[in-house]
């Protein structure tokens, strides 16, 4: 049995800037992975917006040379593969919106593989094909029983995904509502921006649908309700596009995976633990990004680590300071989730696509008093809308607090 001053469960971006905040410290540090190699299985869109790539402490960078094997990797092409300047949304066939987000594809095994060598070069030890199996309360600290070999350590940070197995080790309450994420990577690349698809009229049980250029591969998506058909929806989808092209091209890649949907968990902490990313239902459940959002909530969860090793205490009291960075940050903002419980559950397809022909032609996430007004103005012509028109601009509002963290 080995001993750290904190365990990381989850090797992937929340994970990893976890413990690379802790480990920059000089805390003792372990990154348990359950797969064997980092960056896999791909469960990602692939899109990061370019203000969080610069901007975000423990984001890797696209020139960053961290050893010979990550100069080796970059040589083989650097993790950023297009730049996207230009997103638009189709709001069924009314009206398409668009923003001018500066933005990039990445290829995220890659990006993942940069994190865990700046992890590693920074001092932490990595574990791959290592799963937990359990978490239990020890005099000093948490004993993490795994398939291989048990450790203790102070703090634990679980960043094992949406369906968290340490959140609920721990007797907290996952996510309660999950959306499911289906992918084509195809040969070819068949738009020049970001593309989002609310077709609800067409497809009842889709959120959105999406289609991101990379750099000689597409990626065409859809986001499902559960216990819907995702592979079926996403064939009918991409034959909804129109275009022989696509519906031609060579599928490389199938991925898939679930999202959390129901916004943060009422509470992500408890005395020596702390959970971050989607196991903490820290996703932007517009766009359904995370890998912003999980770098940054682990980091935060690092620093409160530093802080509780530096005072010695690692109960609740202490804790509970990260569940309060968690809330001042602008991704848990209410209003968010409420667009999404507008947008997916209250707006029927025919008022999604009265909105799209509203806004058609408008930067969806940069409204002006003008537009704002033009709005107000179509709704007075249109009683049944009027009543939704406080509806649309929450909508907006989400948009606009979203941008920048989901893709």
């Amino acid at each position: 049995m080995t001993s750290f001053d904190v365990i990381v469960v989850g090797g992937g971006p929340t994970g990893l800037s976890a413990a690379i905040t802790t480990a920059r410290k000089g805390l003792n540090t372990l990154v348990l992975e359950e797969h064997p190699e980092i960056g896999h299985p791909l469960a990602c869109g692939e899109g990061i917006s370019a203000d969080k790539l610069f901007s975000l402490e423990n984001m890797p960078k696209p020139n960053e040379n961290i050893d010979k094997e990550a100069l080796r990797l970059q040589n083989q092409g650097s993790f950023v593969e297009r730049a996207v300047n230009a997103q638009r949304f189709f709001f069924g066939t009314k009206g398409v919106a668009t923003a001018n987000i500066s933005t990039f594809t990445i290829n995220r095994p890659l990006f993942d593989k940069f994190m865990a060598k700046n992890a590693q070069q920074t001092g932490v030890e990595l574990l791959l094909k290592t799963q937990v199996i359990a978490i239990e309360r020890i005099s000093k600290g948490l004993l993490v029983k795994t398939t291989n070999k048990d450790h203790t350590a102070n703090i634990v940070i679980g960043c094992d995904g949406p369906s968290s197995h340490t959140v609920r080790m721990m007797g907290l309450h996952p996510p309660a509502e999950y959306v499911q994420g289906v992918e084509y990577k195809i040969q070819g690349i068949y738009t020049d921006a970001l593309d989002f698809y609310f077709n609800f009229k067409k497809f009842p049980s889709m959120h959105y649908g999406w289609v991101f250029p990379k750099k000689l591969h597409t990626n065409i998506g859809v986001v499902v309700k559960p216990a819907s058909k995702p592979m079926q929806i996403l064939r009918e989808f991409i034959k909804s596009l129109n275009n022989k092209e696509i519906e031609s091209a060579t599928v490389v890649q199938k991925i898939a995976g679930i999202i959390p949907a129901s916004g943060p968990i009422p509470k992500n902490y408890s005395a020596n633990f702390m959970a971050a990313g989607d196991a903490a239902g820290l996703t932007n459940t517009i766009f359904y990004g995370g890998i912003s959002i999980g770098i940054h909530s682990g980091m935060l969860a690092g620093q409160v680590a530093i802080e509780a090793h530096e005072m010695g205490k690692f109960n609740e009291e202490q804790m509970v300071k990260y569940h309060e960075k968690c809330q001042s940050s602008p991704y848990t903002d209410p209003i968010i989730q409420h667009a999404h419980d507008i947008l997916y559950n209250k707006f029927t397809a025919n008022e999604v696509e009265t909105f799209g022909s509203w806004v058609d032609g408008w930067d969806i996430t940069t409204l002006n008093t003008f537009q704002k007004t033009r709005l107000f103005l179509k709704a007075l012509l249109k009683p049944t809308m009027l009543k939704k028109f406080r509806d649309a601009r929450i909508i907006a509002h989400g948009f606009s607090k979203s941008r920048d963290w989901g893709f």
